[in-house]
């Protein structure tokens, strides 16, 4: 099967992919390996690679010294289109699996968001199969900002996680915002508990990824919750969007629970947001573990802050942006960074047997990072070489 380029070079994909002469970030560093591609998955990570069949077989790819990175994991995106909460002009368009893999993305968790009068878990579901047979790793998370969640299976999130393979949980039921529907503690504590029960029959984690908005009682709704369900099954998002939530993040990560941070949620457009990267720098120094740091994106959602006329949406690229900054100008070690991006991500999500690490029996997710720039040159995904030289390979007419 061949494969055009935008520039019209032809790449011949193979079963059998070699990586050769890159510098490994597992995340740890590896230093310089082979790595044996096998399908979609990680077969061989060596220093002398001994191919198993005939080298005419295998597509050969030289890194050129660069860095080799799991893929990243975005673990909060509007793939059906972000917004609506500000009439029908403010809805975005559906994702392209190119802008994920050109941001160096490989796995997606999609969610709804405000609007679930016009979009629903049946959409989101069909939408994830679209993108998956791009090759792009997609989850889902059923419902919205209003509770009860609507789901696939008529109301039973147990049957929906049991027979869905996509489907981690419940996503995003708004807490501290106007905009929630004021569940009470009793319904989020039965929720929670439900996704715990809903996750052991399916062999899941099962989590609740709560919107946190504005209002002062901030992280009280989900501290409340606790120690009554476990702080695994709760993911609460966007930390960074004000100070009371960043000085809350401490607390809630002292009980073990993730800190996610929202790439775009910064000044000036959100005034009392914090950029990603320097969030990062306050939650280490008032002592959260580096490993209970995630960051997403919000991906192709949408805010109105400044009217119709203004529309922002977010791209899925600000991941990147948020790495290369923080390894960058920040100085943060390159494998701290790759887990606020990808590991820790697999790890809260309860997917590390298969993303967000380079190791044998894998997922094939990896992105070759240029040495000096930390810029995108090729992306695999799913053992699919989908981004050649900073291009996407075999874009098609439908993306997804």
């Amino acid at each position: 099967m061949e494969f055009e380029l935008y520039e019209g070079r032809q790449v011949e994909e193979k079963f059998f992919k070699l990586i050769q002469n890159v510098e490994i970030f597992a995340p740890e560093s590896l230093g310089y390996k082979n790595v044996l591609i096998a399908g979609d998955k990680i077969v061989s990570i060596s220093d002398r690679m001994e191919i198993p069949v005939d080298i005419e077989k295998v597509q050969v790819i030289d890194g050129e010294g660069n860095y080799l990175v799991p893929g990243f994991i975005d673990a909060h995106v509007h793939m059906l289109g972000g917004g609506g909460g500000a009439g029908y002009g403010s809805r975005a368009p559906e994702l392209q699996a190119t802008e994920a893999f050109l941001a160096g993305t490989t796995t997606i968790v999609g969610s709804l968001g405000i609007d679930t009068v016009t979009r629903t878990p049946m959409m989101l579901l069909a939408k994830a199969r679209s993108l998956q047979q791009r090759n792009l790793s997609v989850y889902i998370v059923v419902g919205g900002f209003q509770l009860p969640p609507d789901t696939i299976c008529g109301g039973d999130l147990r049957k929906d996680m049991f027979i869905i393979p996509e489907m981690l949980g419940v996503g995003e039921p708004a807490v501290s915002d106007a905009r929630s529907n004021k569940p009470s503690q009793e319904y989020l504590m039965a929720l929670v508990s439900e996704i715990h029960n809903a996750g052991r029959v399916s062999g899941k984690r099962g989590v609740v990824q709560f919107h946190l908005g504005d209002a002062p009682s901030g992280i009280q709704p989900l501290l409340d919750l606790l120690p009554n369900v476990p702080i695994k099954h709760i993911l609460p998002l966007h930390f960074n969007r004000n100070e009371q939530l960043m000085e809350e993040a401490p607390l809630w990560a002292e009980k073990g629970g993730y800190v996610d941070l929202t790439s775009p949620l910064s000044p000036p457009q959100h005034k009392r947001g914090v950029v990603v990267p320097e969030a990062v720098k306050i939650l280490k120094e008032k002592g959260v573990d580096p490993k209970l740091i995630t960051v997403s994106t919000d991906g192709n959602g949408v805010s109105t802050l400044f009217g119709l006329a203004q529309i922002e949406r977010f791209p899925l690229n600000l991941l990147h942006k948020d790495f290369k900054t923080m390894v960058s100008d920040m100085r943060i070690d390159l494998a701290e960074a790759l887990g606020y991006v990808s590991t820790n991500i697999s790890d809260a999500l309860g997917i590390a047997d298969r993303k967000g690490r380079i190791k044998v029996g894998l997922d094939a997710d990896m992105v070759v990072l240029d040495r000096k720039t930390l810029d995108v040159r090729t992306v695999f995904s799913v053992g699919h070489l989908v981004v050649s030289q900073g291009d996407r390979v075999n874009k098609a007419r439908l993306d997804g």
